[in-house]
């Protein structure tokens, strides 16, 4: 900064004020300053500035897969309002591996960042929690409960599968799978509890053949599933997983929704215009991202209420063209 400083003939504190954005600075002058610092390739230390100020202005957000579509739409939400409050968001994918995920946290902290919003891979292990408290900053986690320990914007996944289930069953179908988010994640135990939920209402036998996780579920798992003995009539999944199901259905020259009835938890902007039309039960994840980021702001600036917060947010469904009676009632019916 003394060099600029020199170099455009002005104070110190001058160039202090012109790279802090002030607007009591005279156009001569920002003009000066800034023909230096681009002359001298000048780039302010960030570390430095936030240790002097106390502050980053930087919030760190972790999330576990970039190419989730929900939460790409998580993050650009809380992005949009925090920049609009002046801060930055550094964005870390963990792809579901704690360590790196620890090492992620520990250099996020190291950079003195002012909060840490987004997904954990765990949210059942205590020792887990204890760590996240050594980062000493504001947290708040979505779509991880993190029982209690740390304010939290949710979606309400148990009641989302209870609609996917109760739908089908309105259909006649009694062999449903579920392809379920993580283990040690809120959303993968409230989508299987929510099934298992509606299966008991509808008095289906519960068959554990039909629940997987989306961590073992890639093409030859789904096409195993699709083409084996007691084949299910009915499939929901996550929307990464969708994906897959609707490659191996056209592979196996299956059709939907005459062979197999599909539900995608969680929608796309092609969703509605696939072909045919996908049946989704969703939410508004930029809702999600928002509030998760205005719960963030008040704990930085200290006027969040007292004790830990626990959003839900709900889910709901849109019927549209993949989804139909199974195989055999149909069958039945055409007689």
């Amino acid at each position: 900064m003394q060099d600029v400083a020199r170099l455009a003939k002005v104070s110190v504190g001058s160039v202090s004020r012109v790279l802090n954005g002030r607007e009591n600075v005279a156009p001569a002058i920002q003009e000066a300053v800034r023909a230096a610092v681009a002359e001298l390739n000048f780039v302010p230390n960030v570390v430095a500035r936030s240790m002097r100020k106390g502050s980053s202005s930087a919030i760190g957000c972790l999330i576990s897969d970039i190419t989730q579509h929900t939460a790409a739409q998580m993050v650009s939400a809380a992005e949009e309002r925090l920049r609009a409050r002046g801060f930055e968001i550094l964005i870390a994918n963990s792809h579901y591996d704690l360590e790196r995920e620890r090492a992620i946290l520990s250099s996020l902290k190291q950079r003195r960042i002012d909060g840490f919003i987004g997904a954990i891979s765990d949210d059942e292990t205590p020792s887990y929690f204890n760590f996240l408290h050594t980062l000493n900053m504001p947290v708040v986690l979505w779509e991880r409960d993190a029982q209690g320990e740390f304010n939290s914007v949710l979606t309400d996944h148990a009641d989302g599968c209870r609609q996917a289930v109760r739908y089908l069953a309105s259909l006649g179908h009694r062999a449903t799978a579920l392809v379920a988010g993580h283990e040690n994640t809120w959303v993968g135990r409230e989508m299987v509890r929510g099934y298992q939920a509606a299966c008991e209402v509808a008095g289906i036998a519960l068959d554990p053949a039909l629940v997987l996780r989306t961590s073992a579920f890639n093409k030859d798992v789904c096409r195993a599933l699709l083409t084996g003995p007691g084949r299910p009539t009915a499939i929901i999944a996550t929307l990464n997983d969708v994906a897959i199901v609707l490659e191996v259905v056209r592979e196996t020259g299956l059709s939907i929704p005459a062979d197999l009835s599909v539900i995608s938890i969680g929608e796309h902007e092609y969703s509605g215009i696939a072909s045919p039309a996908l049946t989704v039960v969703t939410q508004n994840p930029r809702d999600v991202g928002r509030e998760a980021a205005d719960m963030m702001l008040q704990l930085i600036e200290g006027s969040a209420p007292s004790g830990i917060r626990r959003s839900k947010h709900p889910m709901r469904m849109i019927v549209r063209e993949s989804c139909g009676a199974p195989p055999s009632l149909a069958r039945r019916k055409k007689r």
